[in-house]
């Protein structure tokens, strides 16, 4: 028997399981190594923004089998968040802060760069996607970058960028094999490739 899986759009209701995914099977982006509850915060903001959208893979008992995230205009996108859930953030993110004041610069950084990357011209941007632990190896990451690609497309968006551990070699590899084309390396907590799609 062959399981099936679905596409549908993040809602409030599945961000922390999201949540609890990208800590259990990803290396942590800065992002996320603010701690769960922000990210859960994080992604319930992405589903209240009208500059960013999250899309969800499903089994056949709608348990969460990976998540995909984005941006249609990536400053603005963090200026909504901020504005929507800036509370919640700060509160979670200063707890985390006061146990690892490190991450204060880990702060500076990512806008530093996020700013750089503002200047490139091109505001979509894939932010992250997950696929479980129980379910890689299945096609499923193709099957989220296939429909986000579909959801940029039907939002007008004609180009986007992605920004992927250059140590991930296998959503390098899920990158080239789905037409994005790498701009090159940065640094930013870590090697980062930075890939660009054109629709």
């Amino acid at each position: 028997m062959v399981e099936e899986f679905r596409i549908r759009k993040l809602r409030k209701e599945d961000c922390q399981e999201a949540a609890q995914i990208r800590f259990e099977v990803q290396e942590m982006d800065f992002l996320p190594s603010l701690g769960i509850r922000f990210y859960t915060e994080w992604l319930k903001g992405t589903c209240e923004s009208k500059w960013g959208f999250g899309l969800v893979c499903t089994d056949s008992e709608e348990r969460i089998a990976g998540f995909i995230c984005a941006s249609v205009h990536l400053p603005k996108y963090y200026r909504d968040i901020i504005f929507r859930r800036g509370i919640f953030l700060a509160f979670w993110s200063f707890l985390k802060v006061l146990r690892q004041p490190k991450l204060l610069l880990g702060l500076l950084e990512y806008l530093d760069v996020s700013e750089k990357a503002a200047c490139s011209r091109v505001n979509a941007e894939l932010i992250t996607y997950v696929v479980g632990k129980n379910y890689r190896g299945r096609g499923l990451g193709n099957k989220l970058i296939t429909s986000l690609i579909d959801e940029f497309r039907r939002r007008g968006v004609k180009e986007f960028l992605s920004t992927v551990s250059s140590d991930n070699i296998i959503s390098c590899l899920i990158h080239e094999k789905n037409g994005f084309k790498l701009l090159g390396t940065f640094e930013l907590h870590g090697q980062k490739n930075l890939y660009k799609y054109s629709l």
